[in-house]
């Protein structure tokens, strides 16, 4: 007999996988992942971040990033310039081809969230409680 448990990290790995899963089926027609969306998805909302700010943002480490940003600079979602403020840094921006994409691609990711977060007993409120656990707030 299985002994009740109270742990987390399984079953909410595993929804965050069934997250994954049910996104990615409507950006698989688009030719992108997950990841590249949560890309997408941080320019849309900033534009012009650097490498460092968006590996924050989409909790992807660098080398990771690096390979994503490459590929949608290839696909021309993305453009990189050097930041006119510290020559060191580069930003990464949205091109209008990825504005387009992303304009269009939004509103169906955000309905499968939506539709996700209604079968939950406690919708937002769950979303907000993990949001403050990912920001390591109490």
């Amino acid at each position: 007999m299985r002994a009740a448990t109270t742990a987390l990290a399984g079953p909410l790995v595993r929804a965050a996988r069934a997250v994954v899963a049910d996104v990615e089926q409507v950006l698989k027609p688009e030719d992108l992942t997950f990841d590249q969306w949560l890309v997408l998805d941080a320019l849309a909302t900033d534009s012009g971040l650097a490498m460092a700010e968006l590996a924050e943002r989409t909790a992807t480490p660098g080398p990771t990033l690096t390979r994503l940003v490459d590929r949608l600079v290839t696909n021309a979602l993305l453009y990189r310039e050097v930041d006119p403020a510290d020559r060191r840094k580069v930003l990464v921006h949205l091109s209008r081809r990825g504005q387009n994409a992303h304009r269009r691609i939004a509103p169906r990711v955000a309905a499968v969230e939506r539709e996700l977060l209604t079968g939950l007993r406690s919708g937002a409120g769950l979303l907000d409680s993990l949001n403050d656990l990912a920001e390591g707030r109490p």
